[in-house]
Formats: structure tokens, C-alpha cells, sequence
């Protein structure tokens, strides 16, 4: 018995050494059955004890075997409890040959192999000595329960093991690392990956992102991190197993993936996060009123894609306009309304459904005052700020000693931006604080010192002086004030007894007579104020036509000195010849003719259209020409004849002068009736009535001349011929020499007739030449053209010879055309008629004498 057994030790110790044994089995799993299968062995299994080392009870396994091919026994296991195989294995055979010699076999000495750990599945925490569940079988089967051997990074790491109640699942204490590791099952190795990363919470902080979650790694050269599309990999700042921190300015808001990998181990499942927007700031705060277009800066207030964003702040919703980019976002915010506020309002920006976390309060605008300016000389400011409001709002104006503020209204505003109110102060106020209350606030108070000014006068002075009121406003009546006037000759002009009243808004002097314009330079404190006036300007006018071609003017307001006083009659200017008792006196061309508005200064101050100056001059005859006693044209001269004018008549006694016409404004001509005598009575009528401003007229008609005469015998006596002009039967009378020639009877105004008695033969009267002296209306004219005796005058009727004739142009002064008289041509027929007769009778003569 012992030689056995120190040849089974020999044998044992020789395998051991050499690790040459030719005999062995090979092992085979069957569904849960082993097989162990021998080759040249003496020795068949029977059983295998496992002692889990009281981590789990101890487990026997029976082997049945088929022994019919020798010495190649077939040993089959029944089925196996998979749970329970972990632990030592103590090996038990019996020989072929001696079935009933059981002995304890060495696995390593007769090559009895375990089988393999299948279904492997472990993946190790990062976190050294955490511990992870290792699912599979025969993980343990023949070692021992407490440690397992591993090698990470070409180093040999020891896993601890704790066995749960189940050798499929043990619990294993993870090295500690990354990517993966190689698990050591007696002669096998398995690789295993490190846990993939888990993502359990992102939070987004401003640029920062912080992951939490487990198998993350300390080197943050072996992490990798996907926001999305974007590896932000480059970003991080610090890694450690459970939390990694990026430095990463997003661009978008969305709800992004984060993929996190760690030594080429990524997150099974994608962790989301949404990233929403980061408002930061307001560009401004609009107007309660009117509320404005305002931009958002910040981060992330754009989507990745096409997207849908609202911006709500406090209760108003702000209308995205425009085109949005990552970092501004421009919106339409309504007015302000009482009900919703105005202050501390929340800004919401939602952009696909993700909503801004972080805090943003926006105030719409609280009216600010930059400055205040006054209109020149009114009552009239300008504020100029912001969001100042409109109608709405209220200008407070607290003056000076005052307890309590005027409220006063706005008279004018800026629709669209709010940038500016103007309200008028009343006059009485002095140095103010302003402020603007739009309803909700009040704006800071402004300091305003109007300036003192004097706008005008409240009327316009007489010329004939009197008290005036200048009418202005913020001045001061308890300061020193003194008044300056000049007039346009820049010549001093009184106004006595200045004062300033005590309502601040007006002043008073005594204003000395005169006329034009006025410069004023008032004093009031250190305040100097220009004002510019005019004295009355000449109304209640009143033209009057004066004889002597004077016109007179009587009114308000023309001064007090004739020189200033001009008259402008259709652009025809005249001065003031003199002025007394309100009327001025003017003298009128005669070639003026009306005007129905003229115009008429005093000292450059004319006449207004309410006070219309009608010039209406009527014609004034002065003089008349004469006319021939069968009716001539006539001229009349005088001042303002109008062509246009055809109410003017001329009348002889009681015959109308015919075919007027005006030739200019001094001379008009007409058709005088048949007439006689020196002093006819004329009348000068204008629109029927006779003309009072017309000299007295008469108009003169020629003498008669005497051209020449028939002739008659002494002895006889008879009807003599008398040739002349300007015969008319009018008191008419003749005589020849001392002779009175009776019978009269005027033929036309060129020849008459009457008789002369006879007489005895006077010797002294042979050839010669007598005169005819012919009165018509008490007017006479004579030639000595009667001869007795003298038959040559009676053998030719004398041509009728017409009397001159004046041209309708010509004036009194110019001189009528040389026609020869009928006398001088009478004379030139009776010397025909003389040299005719001689002819005839020196041939009488001649003939006689031949005869002889």
C-alpha cells in the first residue's frame, strides 16, 4: 500500500516537473451537463466537491461514465446548478480496473481541465474599488472565490470579489480606469470595457456647463463631450469619475444631446438637456406712452434651426421683429398701462418651448429732463429728455416761496420718441423747479429762471401821444426799469413816467407825439429787452377836391408835421404841403388823375386796406378857345380830364358843345354851336352838375372880317354884296363910309347883303375906296373894299371864300394856319380884272386909230 503510494507521488511530482503527461481528458459542456472524455487513462471521475469557502455552501457533482472503450472512459455530469459552481474543486476518481479504489485526483497532474467561463459580461467602474455585478458561467469554478486576477495597462491589478448567494453574478471591485482591462479565469483572459459614461444632470450656468454623472475619468485628455452636433471637447477645464466642467459659450438654444466618451467608451443612451436662452441686458427703457422697439442682448436668444420665439415681459408681450441672431433679438414692446405696471418686469424669452432661467428685470422709462429753453420773448418751453410722455403728462412748476406746485398742461409733444413737451408758464412766475409726472413717476426736478421779455404793445399809440402798454412777462416789478425810444431819424422820442406793473406781465409810460416807427430798449434789473412799434397808421380818411388844383386830406393819426405826410396817387408821389388841424394839404398836378386807392404815409406808416383812401378827382376847366361864328372846334383846357370819363359836358347857354374828346388830363376839345358875341356863358358840367372847382368861362366868337364887295352907282344907289367871315344875323349892322347900308341880310357867315341910298355924284368919291365897317353882336370888322362907280367889281361874283379854321389839337397858344383871306384873294381878282380891262381898252384904242 505504501509502495503505491509513493509511486503515485513519483508519478504526480514527475508531471509536475516536466508537464508531460500524455494521459488526460478533455472536457466538452453539454447544455448543463460536463463530459469529461479520457484518452489512455486508468482512471475514471466520479465526483467533483466545490468549497466556496463558505461564501456558498459546498456543491458535489456525480459523473456517470461509460467505461466500455478501455482505458477511454466518457464521464457525464448530471445537470448542474450553475449558481452554485464557484470555489476549490476536489477532483475524485476510481479505477478502471479496480472500479472500487477510489482515489483524489490532482487536476493539473492528469490534465483535468475546468470548463471555461462563458457569457461574460462586466463592465468596471472607472471609480477604483467600486464594485460592479460580473454576469456568466463558470466564472469561479475551480478558483478561489476571494480575488480575481486582472491586468490593466500592461500591469497585474487584483479585482476583489464578493459572491452573492449566486456563482453566475458576483460582485467584483473594479482597479479603477478607463477603456479596458483583461480579467484573468485560471489560464484564461477576458477583455472587459471600463462602464460606459452616464450622464445623470447637466447644468448651464452663463458660459459654464457642468456634467455630473459616474465613470468619467480624471484625464481630461481621454474625455470627450458632444453638445449636440459641436464637440466641445477642447473646452473642458476640469474632469474628474462624476463630474466634468466645460467653458462653452453656446450659440442656440435647443434641446441638444450631450455624448459623453471616455477612453473610446460612449453613454449607451444620449442624455438631453435644454439650453435656453441667456438674456443679459436691455438696450433702453422706452416710454410708458408709447412704448418702443427694444433690443435684448445676451446669449443663446436664437434657435439652431427654424424655430418659434416669444418674449413675454411682465404681462406684455414684446413682438420679435427683424431677424434674430444668437446674441441680440429685437422686439416691439406696447405701452405701459396702469393695470400691468411698469417696474421690475420679469423678461420670459421662450424660444421652441424653452424658457430663459436666469433672471432679467426690465423698467420701462421714467421721464428725465435735460434741459429747458424758453421761446424768445413768449411764454412758451421746450423740455427736452426722455420718455417725457404726451398729452397725458403733467408739467409741475413749483416757484420760488410757493407751498404747492402748479400742475400745467402740455400744449405740445414728440408722438414718436418722447423726446421733448412744451407748455406755456404763466408770466408771474419767476426762478422754478420743472419736473414731468407722466401719470406713474415723476422725473428729476429741473431748475428754470425764464427770461424776462417784452413782446409788443396792446395798441399801437395815436400820434398824437398818449399812455401805452407794453404787454410781456416774467418781469420784475420791484427792479430798477428805465425805457429808450428812438424814431426812424434815430432822433429821441419821450415816454415819461415808466413802470413796470405788478402782475410781472406788462409795463406803462407816457408816449410824446409823433409818427412812424419806433425802436424801444427797455431795462428791467440786468435784463435788456428791444421792442419795435409803429404809431397809428392814418385811417378815418376823408379826400376833399380843392380849387387851385389843391387837395386836402383829413384823418386820424398824420402826425404832427406836414414833411413826414406822402401821398401816392396811381405811383405818382406827393408831399404834404402843409397840415392844419388834422388836414393835410397837397397840390395836384394837373395831369393826376384819380385814384381810388391811393395810398397815403406818415412817415413811411401807410394806410391799411380797412382805411381806403378814394381819390376822385373831378375835371376843372380854366380857359376855352374861341370859336367861329358858324361853329368851330374848340379847346378847353383845365386839369384831370380822363379819357375814360364821359360825364363831361359843355354847354353855350343853353347849346351843347359837340364831340368831345379829350386829347390829354390838360386839354379836351369840341364842336362849338353857331354863335355870335364876346361873352357867351359857358358851363362845365361833370355828371350833370356843374362845376363848382371851374373858373368862370365865356366863350369868344371871331369878329367879322371884310374881304370884299360888289359895287353900285352913285346915282343909283342899290343892293350891294359884302364878302367877309364870321357873319351872323345877331344884332347885326353895316355901313359904307358914312353911310348906314340897310336891309341887311346875312346869306351865311361869308356874305350878306343890303342896300345903299342913292345919292348925288360926289367927285370926291371917284375911285375911291371906302370902307365897310360890318357889327355882329356888337363885334365889328371893316376893309376898305367898297368903291363907287367901279363896274369891274360887279362883273365877277367873288369866290366865297371859307373862314379860317382852328385844328381840334391846337391850344390857345399855338398859332392857326396861313390861308390867304378872302380879302387878299378879292384883291388879287379885282388886279386880274384891272389889267384885263386896261388890255381891252388900249386894243379899243389901236383899232380906232387905224381906222382913222
Amino acid at each position: 500500500m505504501l509502495t503505491n503510494k509513493v509511486l503515485l507521488l513519483f508519478v504526480i511530482l514527475s508531471l509536475a516537473i516536466f508537464k508531460n503527461v500524455d494521459a488526460g481528458y478533455s472536457l466538452s459542456v453539454k447544455g448543463k451537463k460536463l463530459q469529461y472524455t479520457g484518452a489512455d487513462v486508468d482512471y475514471k471521475i466520479t465526483e467533483m466537491v466545490i468549497n466556496s469557502q463558505k461564501i456558498l455552501p459546498d456543491y458535489s457533482i456525480t459523473f456517470t461514465c461509460d467505461t466500455s472503450n478501455v482505458n477511454t472512459p466518457v464521464c457525464t455530469s448530471g445537470d448542474l446548478d450553475l449558481t452554485k459552481l464557484a470555489g476549490m474543486v476536489t477532483i475524485k476518481g476510481a479505477k478502471l480496473k479496480t472500479p472500487t479504489v477510489i482515489i483524489v485526483l490532482d487536476n493539473k497532474i492528469y490534465r483535468i481541465p475546468f470548463p471555461e467561463p462563458t457569457e461574460i459580461k462586466w463592465e468596471p467602474p472607472t471609480l477604483a474599488g467600486s464594485p460592479a455585478l460580473m454576469t456568466g458561467d463558470f466564472l469561479l469554478f475551480g478558483e478561489d472565490v476571494s480575488s480575481l486576477n486582472g491586468v490593466y495597462n500592461s500591469k497585474s491589478v487584483s479585482l476583489g470579489v464578493t459572491s452573492n448567494t449566486d456563482a453566475t453574478k458576483i460582485t467584483v471591485k473594479s482597479p479603477g480606469g478607463y477603456g479596458n482591462m483583461k480579467v484573468i479565469f485560471g489560464s484564461s483572459q477576458f477583455t472587459v470595457n471600463f462602464s460606459s459614461p452616464i450622464v445623470s444632470s447637466v447644468a448651464i450656468t452663463n458660459s459654464l456647463i457642468t456634467i455630473t454623472g459616474q465613470n468619467f475619468w480624471i484625464d481630461k485628455k481621454v474625455v470627450n463631450v458632444k453638445l449636440g452636433q459641436d464637440d466641445i471637447s477642447s473646452s473642458i477645464t476640469s474632469s474628474d469619475t462624476s463630474k466634468i466642467v466645460i467653458n462653452y459659450d453656446s450659440k442656440y438654444s435647443s434641446n441638444s444631446s450631450v455624448l459623453v466618451t471616455v477612453g473610446g467608451n460612449s453613454q449607451t443612451t444620449p442624455y438631453y438637456v435644454s439650453i435656453p436662452s441667456l438674456p443679459q441686458s436691455i438696450d433702453k427703457a422706452v416710454s410708458k406712452g408709447t412704448g418702443g422697439l427694444i433690443t435684448i442682448s445676451g446669449k443663446c436668444l436664437k434657435g439652431s434651426g427654424p424655430s418659434v420665439t416669444s418674449v413675454l415681459i411682465g404681462a406684455y408681450t414684446c413682438a420679435v421683429v427683424g431677424t434674430q441672431i444668437s446674441s441680440d433679438l429685437m422686439c416691439q414692446l406696447p405701452p405701459a398701462t396702469k393695470e400691468n405696471g411698469s417696474k421690475d418686469l420679469k423678461v420670459v424669452i421662450t424660444i421652441d418651448g424653452i424658457k430663459n432661467t436666469n433672471e432679467l428685470l426690465y423698467s420701462y422709462g421714467i421721464p428725465q429732463i435735460t434741459k429747458i429753453d424758453q421761446k424768445l420773448g413768449t411764454t412758451l418751453f421746450t423740455i427736452t429728455g426722455s420718455n417725457l410722455g404726451k398729452t397725458d403728462s403733467i408739467v409741475r412748476a413749483l416757484s420760488a416761496g410757493a407751498a404747492t406746485p402748479l400742475d400745467l398742461s402740455v400744449v405740445g409733444f414728440d408722438d414718436e420718441k418722447e423726446s421733448y413737451l412744451t407748455f406755456n408758464l404763466p408770466t408771474n412766475c419767476s426762478k422754478s423747479a420743472v419736473s414731468v409726472y407722466d401719470g406713474q413717476d415723476t422725473s428729476n426736478n429741473f431748475d428754470l429762471t425764464p427770461n424776462p421779455y417784452i413782446k409788443n404793445l396792446k395798441d399801437s399809440p395815436s400820434t398824437d401821444g398818449e399812455q401805452i402798454n407794453f404787454i410781456g412777462g416774467y418781469l420784475d416789478p420791484t427792479a430798477k426799469a428805465s425805457i429808450t425810444l428812438l424814431d426812424a431819424r434815430n432822433q429821441s422820442v419821450d415816454c415819461s413816467d415808466f413802470q413796470v406793473g405788478s402782475d410781472s406781465s406788462s409795463a406803462t409810460c407816457k408816449l410824446a407825439p409823433g409818427c412812424g416807427s419806433i425802436k424801444s430798449t427797455i431795462l428791467v434789473g440786468d435784463s435788456s429787452m428791444e421792442v419795435d412799434f409803429n404809431y397809428q397808421s392814418p385811417s378815418s380818411l376823408v379826400a376833399t377836391q380843392m380849387p387851385n388844383n389843391k387837395l386836402e386830406i383829413s384823418g386820424k393819426n398824420l402826425g404832427p408835421n406836414s414833411k413826414y405826410i406822402k401821398l401816392d396817387i396811381n405811383g405818382n408821389e406827393l408831399v404834404a404841403s402843409s397840415l392844419e388841424n388834422g388836414t393835410a394839404s397837397f397840390d395836384l398836378p394837373s395831369t393826376f388823375l384819380s385814384d381810388s386807392n391811393a395810398i397815403i404815409s406818415v412817415d413811411g406808416i401807410s394806410n391799411t386796406d380797412s382805411d381806403q383812401l378814394d381819390i376822385n378827382l373831378q375835371p376843372v376847366a380854366k380857359s376855352i378857345s374861341s370859336s367861329t361864328t358858324s361853329g368851330s372846334t374848340i379847346t378847353v383846357t383845365g386839369s384831370f380830364f380822363n379819357s375814360k370819363d364821359n360825364n363831361i359836358k359843355v354847354m353855350v347857354g343853353n347849346q351843347s358843345c359837340n364831340s368831345i374828346a379829350v386829347v390829354n388830363a390838360q386839354t379836351l376839345t369840341c364842336l362849338a354851336p353857331p354863335g355870335s358875341g364876346l361873352k357867351n356863358a359857358v358851363s362845365f358840367l361833370v355828371k350833370d352838375t356843374e362845376s363848382k372847382l371851374s373858373s368862370p368861362l365865356f366863350l369868344a366868337y371871331n369878329p367879322p372880317t371884310i374881304m370884299s364887295s360888289t359895287s353900285v352907282k352913285q346915282v343909283e344907289g342899290g343892293q350891294v354884296t359884302i364878302y367877309g367871315t364870321n357873319f351872323e344875323q345877331t344884332l347885326v349892322s353895316v355901313n359904307v363910309g358914312n353911310k348906314s347900308c340897310k336891309d341887311v341880310s346875312v346869306i351865311d357867315s361869308t356874305k350878306l347883303t343890303c342896300s345903299i341910298s342913292n345919292s348925288t355924284v360926289d367927285p370926291s368919291l371917284v375911285n375911291k375906296k371906302l370902307a365897310v365897317n360890318v357889327t355882329v353882336n356888337g363885334q365889328s370888322g371893316n376893309g376898305e373894299v367898297f368903291e363907287y362907280d367901279n363896274e369891274a367889281l360887279n362883273t365877277e361874283t367873288p369866290k366865297v371864300t371859307l373862314p379860317p379854321t382852328e385844328s381840334p389839337t391846337e391850344t390857345p397858344t399855338e398859332s392857326q394856319s396861313q390861308t390867304p383871306s378872302p380879302v387878299e384873294k378879292h384883291t388879287e381878282n379885282n388886279s386880274s380884272n384891272i389889267i384885263s380891262h386896261s388890255l381891252i381898252l388900249i386894243f379899243s384904242l389901236l383899232l380906232i386909230i387905224q381906222i382913222i
